[in-house]
């Protein structure tokens, strides 16, 4: 049980790393945007402003999908989901997983009090099955429209498909949404918490957003 507990530990660390860049898009797009608002010269209709829009856009649908989606052969998110949902037996309602984390709070250097802390936290964590299910469905119906989206504009080319419009605010709340959840079962699994899904230290990068690009 311990290869499979481990196995999805290592899952949901590479999820995390997709999650990051996702985040990261997301924060230099809204940086982007907010120049293009606030800058009365430039217009909607500008290619570069365009391109710039379509290509985030994009971008972001694509890495949602592999995120998300399971053909049986990714490293999804719904696909550890599912795999949790087929042990959950086995590994969830036994204990298993509660008791590993248990071990590793007594292997760590924490002084007792806090240890008694985290360890009672674990006996008091429940995770019921319909959870996890519905979570996934949540996510399946989230991004569904993303999936028409990449299946009809992005990834290939349908001849009947019809345009699909992708509004900036509400791609963004599917990321915010996204975080919410690999939060929860990367602490759910690994029993460690992101701090922020941004790389420590982007702030300093804006300076390239103050001066002028074209003299």
């Amino acid at each position: 049980m311990d290869q499979k507990i481990e196995k999805w530990q290592k899952q949901i660390g590479h999820l995390i790393d997709e999650i990051l860049d996702i985040n990261e898009r997301k924060y230099v797009f809204e940086k982007e945007r907010e120049i293009i608002k606030n800058n009365s010269k430039l217009q909607d209709s500008n290619i570069f402003i365009t391109y710039l829009f379509k290509n985030y856009a994009e971008a972001q649908v694509l890495a949602i999908s592999r995120v998300v989606e399971d053909d049986g052969r990714t490293g999804s998110l719904v696909a550890l989901l599912n795999d949790i949902l087929t042990n959950f037996e086995e590994i969830i309602k036994s204990g298993k997983l509660k008791q590993k984390h248990i071990a590793n709070i007594n292997k760590s250097g924490l002084d007792e009090m806090l240890k008694e802390h985290f360890k009672n936290e674990q006996e008091n964590m429940q995770v019921s099955w319909e959870k996890i299910n519905s979570d996934k469905f949540d996510l399946l119906k989230a991004t569904a429209k993303l999936k028409l989206f990449r299946d009809k504009w992005v990834a290939h080319i349908d001849q009947k498909r019809k345009h699909v419009v992708i509004d900036y605010d509400e791609l963004n709340k599917i990321v915010d949404f996204l975080n919410a959840i690999m939060q929860e079962y990367y602490t759910f699994l690994t029993n460690s918490s992101m701090a922020s899904f941004l790389t420590s230290g982007i702030e300093e990068d804006e300076e390239v957003f103050n001066f002028a690009w074209s003299k």
